[in-house]
């Protein structure tokens, strides 16, 4: 993928430079395709680092190579309980070059619900047309979309602890997508009878329990992303009858609730990438099917790619 002559310089985005270009189906469609690569071997991500200090503040840095692309991608960030900023620069894998270096905050929400996009479409009842979702922070509208997208949504069911958050964004729904939403008084009640559930919360203790979730239903598990927290009781994954993530080395590394239930090796856990390469499809009458995404530098580099590309096109165009 290198750049011509004429647009060889580094660009430069911003957080909403990269919500203007990112078009949430075509960055599904990017996703599937890295995440095919990487289940063939053509490409590979570069394992997490993380550390921890003053108690509640974390830095972590991870990327990626996409053989294909000839893309080289690092993201790094910093946590802080005054504050958080991520950053990713990517290379070109032929000569080295820097191709761009983009604001990564808006990326990683949009990457984040990409992924839980493919996984539902690869997973979720083709016929589920419910969705509740467990968190209303700042990926929670991304997360609802992106689904809306590829299971076309008759109404959304919202809950996070306090009342007055999980009122407000289900105004938001409705008046951003136009998809009728209701305040759930409890998770429990959120879920009911609900095909489709995503939890995004900021949880540190598992709280969601598997006999709450409805026969033949799909879970989107994109919060607890660090080793130490959990959203899902063991009773989750007990049920399950497929679990997927999107990168196998940083769920064995990151994920405690898969760790816990399927041992350190994720025996039993398989990838998306593999889902679509093998075209693997939904069993009949599964109990359960269970979705942990825990971000993947691959996932990163994917929609990175294509807002480098994108913009380059644009500019040709000219």
């Amino acid at each position: 993928m290198s750049a011509p002559p004429e647009t060889a310089q580094v660009s430069v985005f911003t957080d909403e430079q990269v919500v203007d270009i990112v078009d949430r189906r075509e960055a599904a469609r990017a996703l599937r395709d890295v995440l095919v690569s990487a289940h063939r071997g053509t490409a590979h991500s570069i394992p997490k680092t993380m550390a921890q200090f003053d108690d509640a503040s974390t830095a972590h840095s991870l990327g990626a190579i996409d053989l294909a692309q000839h893309i080289v991608a690092f993201k790094s960030w910093v946590n802080t309980p005054n504050g958080a900023s991520a950053m990713l620069t990517l290379f070109d894998s032929v000569d080295g070059r820097t191709l761009a270096v983009m604001s990564a905050g808006a990326l990683g929400m949009l990457r984040t619900a990409a992924a839980a996009a493919v996984a539902t479409d690869l997973m979720a009842d083709p016929a589920a047309d419910r969705l509740a979702i467990l968190g209303t922070g700042r990926q929670a509208l991304h997360q609802v979309a992106a689904i809306h997208d590829v299971r076309p949504l008759e109404v959304v069911r919202v809950w996070s602890p306090r009342e007055r958050s999980r009122i407000e964004f289900a105004e938001r729904i409705e008046s951003t997508l136009g998809v009728r939403a209701e305040a759930a008084r409890s998770a429990q009640s959120a879920v009911a009878d609900a095909p489709i559930v995503t939890a995004v919360t900021r949880a540190t203790e598992p709280f969601l329990e598997g006999h709450w979730l409805a026969h033949g239903a799909h879970l989107n598990a994109v919060g607890a992303i660090l080793p130490s927290t959990a959203e899902l009781m063991p009773s989750v994954l007990r049920l399950s009858t497929v679990t997927a993530v999107d990168d196998i080395d940083n769920a064995r590394r990151g994920s405690r609730e898969l760790r816990e239930h399927f041992g350190p090796d994720l025996g039993g856990v398989i990838t998306l990438g593999e889902i679509v390469h093998r075209a693997v499809k939904r069993p009949d009458n599964p109990r359960l099917t269970v979705y942990k995404g825990l971000g993947s530098g691959l996932t990163d580099l994917a929609v990175a790619a294509m807002v480098w590309r994108n913009s380059t096109i644009t500019k040709d165009l000219r």
